[in-house]
């Protein structure tokens, strides 16, 4: 390896192991976590996610109520 990219060589090393034993560590904490707290967050993101797909079919609702609106009535010839 050429000596002007060694050092940035073990740099990148170094901060790919670091990130990697954090993410490690982050994970088996996690998974360690039990109890009463994990269920309220369980509860809230799912809350989260129903507002957010009720919001989403209002959304759509509208914008095809809109577009159905705006198509003329056909004619006869």
């Amino acid at each position: 390896m050429n000596e002007q990219l060694l050092p940035l060589a073990v740099w990148l090393q170094v901060a790919y192991g670091t990130i990697g034993h954090r993410l490690r560590a982050a994970w088996t904490d996690r998974r360690a976590e039990d109890g009463i707290d994990e269920a309220v967050t369980k509860m809230i993101w799912l809350a989260v996610g129903i507002v957010v797909a009720l919001a989403a079919t209002a959304f759509f609702m509208s914008t095809f109520e809109t577009a159905k609106s705006n198509v003329p009535d056909p004619v006869a010839p």
